[in-house]
């Protein structure tokens, strides 16, 4: 892919509808759901990006059959349980495929090799692996152990009960619940508390039961899944992506602004939805209509003392209009946001030093003293291939001359149409 570098062009307010990408989340889970289902489903509104399509891809290597349209995209599960893949299944940087991905290859028979980028190796799946053979699936590590590549030659899961380490991620413990319903008898799935990023374990388990699965949750942190039991093959829609839609928002709050975001509801099963009351904290005016919110910046942001464990995508995001709001913020419990697509406290602290910001990385959080920056950045703030890095550091070129994103081109991973939607957001320029 072509490296790009990106400079934003400075405004004094921003006003804008848009229309929103699906959710990512949604979409992987939907996906797999599907390719373990009794019939084809038909997925609307899905998100059709980097990371969706490995994991699309996933499946078919697998024998499903994957039909994109417009606005659509229709999965027909194999009739067996799983075709052998040529070679190895590719996974690029996409820790949501590889995560849940191990649990779904798992339940089938066969021999498959996962593997990733060289970011991607460097991202643990071993708390997954281990709960996976309790359940009697064989994992070898290819390389290090606890990462990929790994290789996996299944039988189908076993019925049992198994723990989960989810404390660095969800996404293992959402892989294992999502699969256990194609074991071969009962799976009773515990783990440890608390779960980094939980609001996904509740989207995981929520999506399962509008698919049929019936499940029990025994104790807050155990769960009993009578097995086997198919999913149902239905129409699903995909909500609008809550963690896209952050930057919108974002740039509303940055410039005293207003954005109206849609699809997206009051009630959505994203945690990052939840944004909004950060916002809200912040000075923003926050108003739900018939199918979207519009977000009213305030006049001065506010800094804030915040907990951002259950939403750490957000903290890129967070971390920018801290950098504008004056006095010192401090976001903190997201240590898990070291193991994400790059390290993310790391490449934060440093966008932000670019920009003229004092900001101190924390072992599981930011200090950042927040200011408008007095001068141009002291050169491009670097995306460091990540996605999150690349989309929240453009909110700073709105307000600020001369910001430049270097790796511009990581927002195909969750949003390939940022930047043509991103620039159209300016109604007067400086």
């Amino acid at each position: 892919m072509t490296r790009l570098c990106k400079t934003i062009q400075p405004v004094s307010r921003v006003s804008a509808r848009i229309r929103l990408p699906g959710s990512k989340s949604i979409t992987h889970r939907a996906i797999i759901m599907a390719a373990l289902s009794e019939g084809p489903c038909e997925i609307e509104n899905p998100l059709r990006a980097e990371d969706t399509l490995l994991t699309a891809g996933a499946i078919e290597a697998l024998g499903s059959v994957v039909e994109w349209k417009e606005n659509s995209v229709r999965v027909t599960p194999p009739a067996c349980r799983w075709r052998l893949p040529q070679g190895p299944i590719y996974l690029g940087n996409s820790g949501t495929s590889a995560r849940l991905l191990l649990a779904l290859f798992s339940a089938g028979t066969g021999t498959f090799v996962m593997d990733g980028s060289p970011r991607l190796r460097q991202r643990p799946v071993g708390p997954a692996v281990d709960a996976l053979r309790k359940l009697g699936a064989e994992i070898v590590w290819k390389g290090q152990a606890g990462f990929l590549p790994v290789e996996i030659k299944s039988r189908g899961l076993d019925q049992g009960d198994v723990f989960v380490d989810a404390s660095e991620s969800s996404q293992f413990l959402s892989g294992i619940l999502i699969a256990a319903p194609a074991a071969r008898g009962k799976v009773t799935v515990q783990w440890s508390e608390p779960v980094a990023s939980r609001p996904y374990l509740e989207m995981t388990l929520a999506m399962m039961k509008e698919a049929g699965i019936r499940f029990e949750r025994q104790e807050s942190n155990r769960i009993y899944i009578p097995a086997p039991q198919p999913y149902a093959p239905r129409n699903f829609t995909v909500e609008g992506d809550c963690s896209s839609a952050s930057y919108f928002w974002g740039a509303a709050a940055l410039t005293g602004g207003e954005v109206f975001t849609s699809p997206v509801s009051a009630g959505s099963l994203q945690g990052d939805c939840r944004f909004l009351e950060v916002l809200d904290k912040m000075g923003c005016r926050i108003v739900w209509e018939n199918d979207g919110v519009r977000v009213e910046g305030p006049r001065k942001l506010l800094p804030l003392d915040i907990d951002m464990n259950e939403m750490p995508d957000m903290v890129p995001t967070l971390a920018v209009l801290c950098a504008f709001a004056d006095g010192v913020s401090r976001i903190g419990n997201v240590a898990h946001l070291r193991i994400k697509e790059s390290d993310r406290l790391y490449a934060v602290a440093c966008g932000l030093r670019v920009l003229g910001i004092d900001a101190r990385e924390l072992p599981d959080g930011l200090i950042i003293h927040g200011r408008t920056p007095a001068g141009p950045p002291s050169g491009p703030v670097q995306a460091f291939d990540d996605h999150r890095i690349a989309m929240a550091f453009a909110l700073a070129g709105l307000r600020l001359e001369g910001v430049a994103i270097d790796g511009a081109e990581s927002v195909n991973k969750s949003f390939p149409q940022f930047w043509d939607i991103f620039e159209s957001l300016a109604i007067d320029s400086y």
